[in-house]
């Protein structure tokens, strides 16, 4: 168990989708090892990297130990490179999480044929049946859909796996105790008691725009193949089969009308060199003579799923891709701040009985599940004098000792880094700022 807990240690620290874990690991015998390791060891190997130098120089696992706790509480499977059924696939990848947090039984990735199933979450009445009949028939065959549970295209993936009977994965851009959407409460659930839902974000975490692009590796990375069913130009999906090509995975599209913005996408791919499919039966010729006693396209059933489809709710944002997503949501306080005094206070009372709430779950603090009105003149209650220092010394994008620096800049004191990358964990789990691979921090 210890080994597990300085897994979380080394993931919280370098954060998701950085590549200098593994690159720590090639040098240190174990993430215990890197623990122990000083300043001046840590320097020789992470060369020109002081924000991560300093990030990894704080000791400190009380985070680690409460997200550890939390798991062994809530039934949450853990996975690190060290595991047994940490899947090879994934370790051949760029930046491969060294983290995996999960719900659901976890089969033998390695053994079984997966195709990750995506597309765009505002897609047509016909690429939401085609995406369903999809999804029923890879289940049937005897394939594992592998899909980001996002709304539209993904979602509806999964549901045809679902309804016949097969496995589908979830892999999600938040912790493993968030719904993300909110819309896809019932099918998180459905898939936590028939499949698999897995994240590389620790519990606690909020969904942010910026955290899609980052799983997206990991949802092409467990996958033989990436299925893009329906994809307009910039579409998120279309990271996923960019991941999917860099890490020698196969890249399948459904062709569309060539006027149709739903295909765009997905006719640009086929253009790029994807393979052209019509259907599950396409994709599973790619692979059934090497799986042939896993997948048998001769177990679907004609035309059984495709009238039985249910359009999915349309998407909340009309955005063009998930870059512009992340601009336009902006973080709770920022727009508490922004809105302060145009709604009323959060009594005393009220703000004491949540802030219990948060101590009681003794993970990450719940208050910014508030609504707007409940805390907009209250934001900054939840920041003691240092937090709020070290949130006022941010500026846009910097690494813990550029914000050391700007904090000894304005108070004229010398400032302990690992005091600072501490703080700003407990302000990332508190909604004010996110971390960034390489060390780096945004502030929100």
């Amino acid at each position: 168990m210890d080994s597990v807990l300085y897994y979380i240690w080394l993931s919280l620290r370098c954060g998701a989708g950085s590549e200098a874990p593994s690159f720590l690991l090639s040098h240190f015998a174990s993430p215990k090892e890197i623990y122990e390791a000083d300043e001046d060891a840590l320097s020789e190997v992470l060369r020109g990297r002081s924000g991560i130098v300093a990030a990894l120089c704080d000791k400190d696992l009380d985070t680690a130990k409460r997200v550890l706790e939390y798991c062994q509480r809530a039934n949450v499977g853990i996975l690190t490179l060290e595991s047994s059924i940490y899947p090879e696939r994934l370790k051949a990848i760029h930046a491969k999480p060294i983290v995996l947090y999960y719900k659901g039984v976890l089969p033998n990735i390695d053994e079984n044929v997966l195709v990750a199933c995506v597309g765009t979450r505002k897609c047509s009445d016909k690429g939401a049946r085609l995406a369903y009949k999809l999804g029923a028939e890879l289940a049937e065959a005897g394939a594992i859909v592998v899909s980001g549970m996002a709304l539209g295209i993904d979602a509806m993936c999964a549901r045809g796996a679902l309804a016949a009977h097969g496995h589908t994965i979830a892999v999600l851009g938040c912790g493993i105790d968030r719904v993300y959407p909110r819309e896809n409460e019932e099918l998180m659930k459905d898939i936590i008691e028939n499949g698999t839902v897995i994240t590389e974000y620790a519990p606690g975490m909020v969904p942010n725009g910026k955290h899609f692009p980052v799983r997206n590796r990991i949802i092409s990375g467990l996958s033989l193949g990436t299925v893009v069913v329906e994809a307009g130009r910039g579409s998120g999906a279309l990271i996923t089969a960019q991941h999917a090509a860099k890490q020698g995975r196969d890249v399948f599209a459904f062709p569309g009308d060539v006027e149709n913005k739903f295909y765009a996408g997905t006719n640009e791919l086929i253009s790029e060199s994807a393979k052209m499919v019509r259907g599950a039966r396409d994709i599973l010729a790619e692979y059934e003579g090497l799986w042939h006693k896993r997948i048998f396209a001769g177990n679907i059933s004609k035309n059984k799923y495709y009238v039985s489809a249910e359009i999915p709710p349309a998407a909340p944002l009309d955005v063009a891709d998930y870059s512009e997503e992340a601009g336009k949501k902006k973080g709770f306080f920022q727009n508490f701040r922004k809105k302060a005094g145009k709604h009323k206070s959060v009594s005393e009372e009220e703000l004491a009985r949540v802030k219990e709430e948060a101590e009681n779950r003794e993970v990450y603090e719940e208050i910014f599940d508030l609504p707007e009105e409940k805390l907009a003149e209250n934001a900054d209650v939840a920041l003691d004098g240092f937090e709020r220092d070290v949130y006022e010394a941010m500026n846009g994008t910097c690494a813990c000792d550029e914000i050391a620096a700007e904090l000894k800049k304005r108070t004229g004191e010398n400032v302990d880094v690992g005091k600072v990358l501490g703080t700003l964990t407990a302000l990332e789990i508190e909604g004010y700022c996110r971390s960034l691979p390489g060390g780096l921090f945004k502030k929100i």
